[in-house]
């Protein structure tokens, strides 16, 4: 159940990611900004390949479960952590920085007051 849960919560941010992305894109137009909502689906990418490597992960996991003990693996095997922090975390975290960082640049005039 958890596994599921997880692949959900990677898919919204890529379905969260694809809306900034559009609505972006017509407000940058209207304001006649640069393109920087292109980013955005490069967020996206990078969100699909931590959801990848996430399945792997979680399929990999019910497999040794279902089978005998665990054998000696290699480096990137799904279940080390050099696998997850190069393929799930790092990717991860580098799209929701970029997502903060367009999103700051776009929308950041909802926070702050620059009349003053």
């Amino acid at each position: 159940m958890i596994t599921v849960l997880g692949t959900l919560a990677t898919c919204s941010i890529i379905f969260l990611f694809h809306i900034l992305a559009r609505l972006s894109e017509k407000f940058g137009s209207v304001l006649r900004m640069p393109a920087y909502y292109k980013w955005y689906y490069l967020a996206e990418v990078l969100t699909g390949v931590a959801t990848l490597a996430h399945l792997m992960q979680a399929s990999t996991y019910l497999a040794q479960s279902a089978a005998s003990p665990v054998e000696p693996g290699t480096l990137f095997k799904p279940t080390s952590l050099a696998f997850t922090l190069t393929f799930y975390h790092l990717p991860l975290v580098i799209a929701v920085t970029i997502g903060l960082f367009i999103t700051w640049r776009y929308w950041g005039w909802l926070i702050t007051d620059r009349n003053k």
